[in-house]
């Protein structure tokens, strides 16, 4: 079970990387900071898949690790056309990590 963990948490790496990165469309959003949202969840989710990916417990090295992740794709998304950083968003990026980082121990402990 932990190769097909650590398999989707590397898909969902390089999904999150290109979704990222690729051209935005600018829709309208179905509310305000629905962006900021999307953030916060996408990070709590790569949390998430990484603490199922490993049978160590989540650390700080991990947290950050992982802001300076998104950090990297907020710094790329100046490159792209559509799409530019913004300190909002590695915000968002960072209490999903934090929240994860928070709760993780009391998961883990319940599965």
């Amino acid at each position: 079970m932990l190769i097909l963990n650590r398999f989707v948490f590397l898909i969902y790496v390089a999904t999150l990387s290109v979704f990222a990165l690729i051209p935005s469309s600018q829709t309208e959003p179905l509310f305000p900071y629905f962006d900021k949202f999307l953030h916060f969840l996408c990070f709590l989710l790569l949390f998430f898949l990484y603490d199922r990916s490993t049978n160590d417990p989540v650390t700080l090295i991990n947290l950050l690790s992982f802001f300076c992740y998104g950090l990297v794709l907020e710094f790329l998304q100046g490159f792209t056309a559509t799409r530019s950083p913004e300190v909002w968003d590695i915000f968002a990026n960072a209490l999903g990590l934090l929240v994860y980082f928070i709760f993780a121990p009391k998961l883990r402990y319940r599965s």
